[in-house]
């Protein structure tokens, strides 16, 4: 057990942040009710992160979808291939977004970072693109 969390689950006001006359000073304009998952954020961080049994369902739900991924694999040769590729495509973004915002932290993070990195998603995506085209893959 860290030492945030031990501070967190604790009611002792003398393990609270700041001195005597501080919380005095907060509890006076009824800013002393801090929340147990407050403490826990760092600076820059909008809400708090997902409990481990969170984490747990998510790693699950990325289960189930890669399982149906693999069951996709396995459709019959007279399944229409866009419908197959575009099936394929929409789990594996799925996927992706889920790891991005939860384990990567982006959704508990400042907008700015989820920002940088869709730009530069997008340019990765827009620079493949033109490589693949340029070599004539498309044709």
């Amino acid at each position: 057990m860290s030492d945030e969390t031990s501070v967190a689950a604790s009611d002792d006001p003398a393990l609270l942040p700041g001195t005597a006359e501080e919380r005095a000073a907060l509890d006076r304009e009824g800013l002393s009710t801090i929340r147990s998952d407050e403490l826990a954020m760092l600076p820059g961080e909008l809400r708090p992160h997902p409990s481990p049994f969170q984490y747990v369902i998510i790693a699950v739900i990325l289960c189930v979808v890669t399982a149906i991924e693999v069951g996709i694999y396995y459709l019959p040769d007279d399944f229409p291939r866009a419908l197959y590729v575009g099936m394929l495509l929409a789990l594996a973004l799925t996927k992706f977004v889920t790891i991005v915002a939860f384990y990567m932290h982006l959704r508990v993070d400042r907008p700015i970072f989820r920002r940088f990195f869709v730009v530069g998603a997008v340019g990765a995506f827009m620079l493949y693109t033109i490589v693949l085209t340029t070599l004539h893959v498309f044709e």
